[in-house]
C-alpha cells in the first residue's frame, strides 16, 4: 500500500527563537512521505535566517505584510496560504512554537487507514513551560460539558460524531494536534479569516465528518510569554465574543436540530460573561468590558441581563432598582438598551 503524502503546514510569526526546534521535530518524524510548508506571516525577527538552512527540505512562503493582524484574523490567513500550496492527501497543521513526538504522523496515518471516513485525526499531547521544560498540563483534549474525553482510556482510539461537543466549546487545544483529510477542505472550505479560526473550522467540519481521536501524548504545546493570555479568567473573557460570533455565523449552515442548542449556548455564554464581569475586582475594566459586550449583542436574549450588570457596577441603588424594574417588564428593547450604555458612559 502506498504511503499517502502528508503536507505539514507550519505557521509562524516572530518565532525565530524556536522555529528551528519545531522544524527539527518534523524532520525527525518516522513517517517519511512528508511535504513541509512554512508560512511566515511577515515576521520582523530573524525567522528568515533561522529557516534558511532548511530551505532545501521545505517550501517557504512569506507574506509581504502580517495578514493575521491586518484582518484581525489570528492564524487563519497563514493556514490558508499553506493549505492552498499543499499537495498532500492529508494536511497536518503545526504552530511554529509547538513540537511533535517522532511517531505523531505515523500514528495519524495508520488511524486514517483504519477509519477512512474520519475527516479529522486528532491526537492528545501535553503543554510545557518554555522556561524550564516542566509539564504544565497532561492533556490537550478539553471537555466542554460532558465526560467524553475525561473517561477516554489511555492509548485509546475512538471515532465519533463530536459536532455537539464542539458546539459547546473548542475541545482541541492547539491546531498542532490535527491532521485533516483533503476532502474536508473540498467539502467545507478553508479556515475562516476570523479570531478563533481553528475552532470555527472544527465546528464546520464536524457537522459533516466524524473525528478520530487518538489518546496518545504526541504533541508538545509550548507555553511562553507570547502565547499566554493571562489567567484562566482573562482567557475566558477574551474568547467569549469570538465564540459567540462563530456560533451566530454557524446558525446559517448548522444541522437543523442544532439551532436550539446554539441559541442556548449563545445565551449561556453571554449571561455567564456578564455575571463574572459583574463580580470582577477591577470595576473600571469590567464596566468597559460589559459596554463592549452589550453593544455587540444588543439583540440577544442576554442583553437585558448584561445591561443590568452594567448598571449594577456604576449607578446608585435607586437607579439600579428602576432599571431592574424596567428589565422585568417584558424585557428591555433596543432603544432602552442603548440608553443604558449612554447612562453608564456619562
Amino acid at each position: 500500500m502506498n504511503d499517502p503524502l502528508v503536507s505539514v503546514v507550519i505557521t509562524t510569526y516572530n518565532l525565530g527563537w524556536c522555529i528551528e526546534e519545531t522544524l527539527q521535530s518534523v524532520l525527525n518524524q518516522t513517517y517519511r512521505n512528508l511535504e513541509i510548508i512554512v508560512v511566515d506571516d511577515a515576521s520582523t525577527d530573524d525567522t528568515q535566517e533561522r529557516v534558511a538552512p532548511f530551505k532545501d527540505r521545505i517550501k517557504y512562503i512569506r507574506h509581504a505584510s502580517n495578514q493575521g493582524l491586518l484582518r484581525n484574523a489570528e492564524g487563519g490567513p497563514a493556514r490558508n496560504s499553506g493549505v492552498r500550496a499543499a499537495a498532500g492527501d492529508y494536511i497536518a497543521m503545526l504552530d511554529g512554537d509547538d513540537l511533535w513526538e517522532p511517531d505523531k504522523i505515523a500514528v495519524q496515518v495508520e488511524v486514517a487507514r483504519q477509519f477512512p471516513h474520519a475527516g479529522l485525526i486528532v491526537t492528545n499531547g501535553v503543554s510545557f513551560n518554555h522556561e524550564d521544560g516542566q509539564i504544565v498540563r497532561r492533556t490537550l483534549l478539553l471537555d466542554s460539558n460532558d465526560l467524553f474525553f475525561s473517561t477516554l482510556p489511555d492509548d485509546a482510539t475512538v471515532v465519533a460524531d463530536l459536532y455537539y461537543q464542539l458546539l459547546h466549546g473548542c475541545v482541541i487545544d492547539t491546531p498542532s494536534q490535527v491532521m485533516i483529510a483533503r476532502r474536508v477542505f473540498e467539502t467545507v472550505g478553508l479556515f475562516s479569516e476570523c479570531r478563533c479560526d481553528d475552532y470555527e473550522f472544527y465546528v464546520r467540519a464536524s457537522a459533516s465528518f466524524d473525528i478520530a481521536v487518538v489518546n496518545l501524548p504526541l504533541v508538545r504545546y509550548r507555553q511562553h510569554h507570547a502565547n499566554l493570555s493571562g489567567s484562566s479568567d482573562a482567557q475566558f473573557f477574551r474568547f467569549v465574543q469570538p465564540n459567540v460570533d462563530i456560533w451566530r455565523r454557524h446558525l446559517l449552515s448548522c444541522r437543523p436540530e442544532a439551532r436550539g442548542i446554539i441559541h442556548r449556548q449563545i445565551h449561556r455564554a453571554l449571561a455567564t460573561a456578564a455575571q463574572r464581569a459583574g463580580r470582577h475586582s477591577d470595576r473600571t475594566w469590567a464596566t468597559e468590558y460589559l459596554k463592549v459586550l452589550l453593544r455587540a449583542n444588543l439583540r440577544s436574549r442576554a442583553a437585558p441581563y448584561i445591561a443590568y450588570k452594567l448598571l449594577w457596577l456604576q449607578r446608585p441603588r435607586g437607579l439600579k432598582s428602576a432599571v431592574r424594574s424596567l428589565i422585568g417588564r417584558a424585557g428591555l428593547q433596543l432603544p432602552a438598551l442603548l440608553l443604558v450604555v449612554d447612562l453608564v458612559s456619562m
